[in-house]
């Protein structure tokens, strides 16, 4: 019986994760990963372009749909703590994907997702501002860059911090001002 559409993508899938926490993502082909999936190189390309479209699959697939959910319901802190638990189970292939730089790497992939929900969630609220500077898509790319900085220093982190404790550092450092996280938060933060 064959395999579906959404069943061979996910061979794919998990042939390539597998691989770039073997290998790194720089050192696999294409073929590597049809050899691990038991397809023929065309295969690949019937459903995914390069290896970068794999990382967007992966990402909007496991990570940003189900948050999305929770995130346009209105619940963002639990949509972000979703993302960073499901990262954080699989922390060894997302700190290999850390290190892609340039077009189509991670940062960029994470980034656009975020970006476009909070463009259409200010949309979506009318925001309006006195200020030329303060436009959804300033805001969209301050607050994805600020969760890409997070993710990004706790990916590269040695030690073991849990996705909750990234959750508050990224609401403290994404939410509050300079003078309220140096007089009151991080002393806080610190204690916990």
């Amino acid at each position: 019986m064959p395999f579906a559409v959404t069943e061979i993508r996910r061979m794919l899938a998990d042939s390539f994760k597998e691989l770039v926490q073997e290998k790194g993502f720089q050192k696999i082909i294409v073929k590597d990963i049809t050899d691990r999936a038991k397809v023929k190189r065309p295969t690949f390309y019937t459903y995914f372009r390069d290896k970068y479209d794999v990382i967007d699959w992966i990402f909007e697939q496991e990570i940003w749909q189900p948050a999305r959910s929770l995130i346009s319901a209105g619940y963002t802190k639990e949509g972000l703590r979703f993302m960073l638990v499901c990262m954080e189970k699989d922390k060894a292939f997302y700190r290999k994907l850390i290190v892609i730089e340039g077009q189509n790497s991670f940062k960029e992939i994470m980034q656009r997702y975020i970006e476009e929900e909070v463009i259409a969630a200010l949309t979506k609220s009318q925001f309006r501002s006195e200020s030329r500077l303060l436009t959804p898509d300033t805001i969209a790319e301050y607050i994805a860059s600020v969760f890409w900085f997070v993710i990004q220093k706790w990916m590269k982190y040695d030690g073991d911090i849990s996705a909750g404790e990234i959750v508050e550092v990224y609401s403290l450092l994404a939410s509050d001002s300079l003078d309220e996280i140096m007089q009151n938060k991080i002393g806080n933060l610190a204690q916990k």
